[in-house]
């Protein structure tokens, strides 16, 4: 008898990163060494330990007519740092959207009556599969609040964003053997390709104590036939929209969107994946 094909799908796909990183309790490890490794690639201090870690975490404005927006992993270090950890599908607004998500993230901790020297220290980092901007030569591209008059000089620690490029990334390693030894760039290497090949993630498994937990998680998710049919509807629903909005936007039609939204609504699909995919809001959704 024949052993069912197990689907590797892609660990950047929204819908899997989020299950891959649900949990502190199974995915700790992980999150812990991708993030200090992250960190220690833009020069910045490592966190000792993680004292939450949730995935698909909603952030709401104060109204029903306020932007909506989810976070595809939160995390909040045991010092009291934030991370937003997004896997960003669009390059329009993205800069808007990270200061939206870490700023609502921020203020979700910024205790009533505490001092601006009391709010927590923010961290977006996006994993992109394009390029940012027309500098193509640096994998993070980081995002800073600077003084006008002197870029150079940082105006405040208390949020930073950066992007990682996956493109920049490919032109440099294409190999695994190219990623040995560096824990950065094994950790995009595992999210960009080493998944798709069993002896390769297992090697990359024997990296580190992080890449061996990544990998158990994975393959937990991807046994999940629920998962799998949440990522294909998720990677057809962009297909589809991307499709019909493009269309859209060429006959001038402005409610593309809300009648996309509808018809996933229809179908079934959940309110999160319907904004994800369409950028309509959860109030628009749920009044269609």
């Amino acid at each position: 008898m024949s052993s069912k094909k197990v689907v590797r799908v892609s660990p950047l796909n929204a819908v899997v990163f989020a299950c891959i990183f649900q949990n502190v309790e199974k995915a700790r490890k992980a999150m812990l060494e991708f993030l200090n490794a992250v960190l220690d690639h833009v020069g910045e201090e490592p966190i000792v330990e993680i004292l939450d870690l949730k995935s698909e975490y909603a952030v709401f404005g104060e109204s029903a007519d306020q932007k909506y927006g989810r976070l595809d992993v939160r995390v909040k270090a045991e010092s009291g740092r934030l991370f937003d950890i997004e896997v960003q599908i669009e390059k329009d607004f993205m800069n808007e959207r990270g200061f939206f998500y870490g700023g609502r993230m921020g203020e979700d901790e910024f205790k009533p009556g505490a001092s601006y020297e009391e709010m927590p220290e923010v961290r977006v980092i996006n994993i992109v599969d394009f390029y940012v901007r027309d500098d193509k030569t640096n994998v993070v591209e980081p995002v800073y609040l600077t003084y006008g008059n002197n870029p150079g000089e940082i105006a405040t620690d208390k949020f930073k964003m950066y992007h990682i490029q996956l493109p920049v990334f490919r032109k440099e390693h294409k190999t695994l053997e190219s990623v040995i030894g560096d824990t950065f760039n094994a950790w995009l290497y595992a999210f960009d390709r080493g998944y798709q090949n069993p002896d390769e993630m297992e090697v990359l498994s024997g990296m580190t104590e992080g890449l061996r937990n990544f990998a158990a998680q994975y393959n937990l998710a991807i046994s999940d036939p629920d998962l799998i049919r949440r990522y294909r509807m998720f990677e057809d629903g962009k297909h589809d929209v991307a499709t019909k909005v493009s269309a859209a936007r060429k006959s001038g039609a402005a409610d593309a969107h809300l009648e996309d939204a509808k018809r996933m609504k229809a179908k079934g699909y959940p309110v999160s994946d319907i904004v994800e995919i369409t950028g309509v809001s959860a109030a628009e959704v749920d009044a269609l």
